[in-house]
């Protein structure tokens, strides 16, 4: 009992979700295909990877780089907040966070005094969540959108290319709260790599890419990779945080069986039939049970595309489960600094919130 109650009680964010959706099989019938599998085994071999390339020292020699090319405290949090939000469009939302946030921890951990830690963790978040707005690959619910609607690739820009632009202006004014501090100089030589173990590793880490961008098959690209990751080093396989992939399976058991429930599904279609009730209504449900669901959810419902486009991409702000990614960037950040999961969420909610009351005023003007 005593096990079981600190199993449930280090990871609130795992109980809670667990939790919902055993609540959530009374109100409808549990199926597989709530579960995108898809998101789950591209984490599983994303995460082993990443481990690995840790082991390896390779973030380590990353870090080092980043800190030469910045010479305060603001511009380190603003070169890799940029990178993540420009890489974001073509590696997705997911993996800008799994490839950057180790990097940027790494490096904040040499600067123990360091201010804004956290904030450039939110940031960076922030960014990744933005930036993957632009491509229709960018993150799971433009890829669903773009294909549900058939949307031409001009007028998937033409939206885009509005959100983009306000959110690299939004981002630039926020570095400006970020204080500017020297970096001391750094006398540490370059951590040695070892060429034939990372030339495997970036083998395997393009071989997982493969299955994200969907050129083969995930359910045979990740498998297999994940296999040579685990050949390659087994103790990597005891570091994943399940807890992580247990807490995206129980969110999506979760809104499968609530969208079975018809009282909702009937609320839905009522609701969202203008464009200000769609956009704001699903910048609402993304907050309580993410954006990648809520387009899922509300898709059926309604012929305002646009604004559902940006309700649910603005949506990824806001709470820690507005995105899924909010998710896994938090998970990462307790990994390095386990007694800061309060802070964290306290900061982390704050901007997001101020980046979602910017967004909302400025797409209410458009609507």
């Amino acid at each position: 009992m005593k096990r079981l109650k600190i199993f449930f009680t280090k990871d609130l964010l795992f109980t809670v979700s667990f939790l919902i959706a055993i609540i959530s099989c009374y109100f409808g019938t549990f199926s597989l295909n709530s579960i995108d599998f898809k998101v789950i085994f591209c984490l599983f071999g994303l995460m082993l990877f990443v481990k690995n390339i840790e082991k390896l020292g390779l973030l380590n020699y990353f870090a080092e780089k980043m800190i030469d090319f910045s010479a305060t405290s603001r511009s380190l949090i603003r070169n890799i907040v940029l990178l993540s939000f420009f890489s974001s469009m073509i590696l997705t939302n997911d993996v800008a966070i799994l490839t950057l946030m180790p990097i940027y921890l790494t490096i904040i951990k040499k600067f123990p005094a360091m201010e804004n830690k956290i904030a450039g963790a939110v940031l960076l978040i922030v960014a990744a969540n933005l930036g993957s707005s632009f491509f229709p690959f960018g993150n799971p619910q433009n890829l669903f959108l773009f294909s549900y609607f058939s949307l031409s690739t001009a007028t998937f820009f033409e939206w885009a290319l509005i959100l983009l632009l306000f959110s690299i202006l939004v981002l630039l004014i926020s570095f400006l709260f970020i204080k500017k501090r020297p970096i001391p100089k750094q006398t540490n030589l370059l951590p040695i790599i070892n060429k034939k173990k990372m030339f495997f590793l970036s083998l395997i880490g393009l071989f997982i890419l493969l299955g994200v961008f969907n050129v083969f098959p995930y359910f045979v690209v990740i498998p297999i990779a994940s296999v040579l990751l685990i050949v390659y080093d087994k103790e990597m396989i005891r570091q994943v945080d399940y807890k992580l992939l247990w807490t995206f399976v129980f969110f999506f058991i979760a809104v499968g069986n609530f969208s079975q429930v018809e009282m909702i599904s009937t609320f839905i279609k009522e609701q969202f039939t203008t464009t200000t009730h769609t956009f704001f209504g699903s910048i609402l449900v993304s907050q309580v049970i993410s954006n990648v669901p809520a387009a899922i959810l509300i898709a059926p419902f309604t012929d305002q595309v646009q604004t559902l486009f940006w309700g649910v991409n603005i949506g990824g702000l806001g709470t820690i489960i507005a995105s899924l990614a909010n998710l896994i960037g938090f998970k990462l950040y307790k990994e390095y600094y386990p007694t800061h999961s309060k802070k964290f969420i306290l900061q982390f909610t704050f901007i997001n919130l101020v980046f979602l009351i910017c967004f909302v005023l400025f797409f209410s003007f458009l609507l």
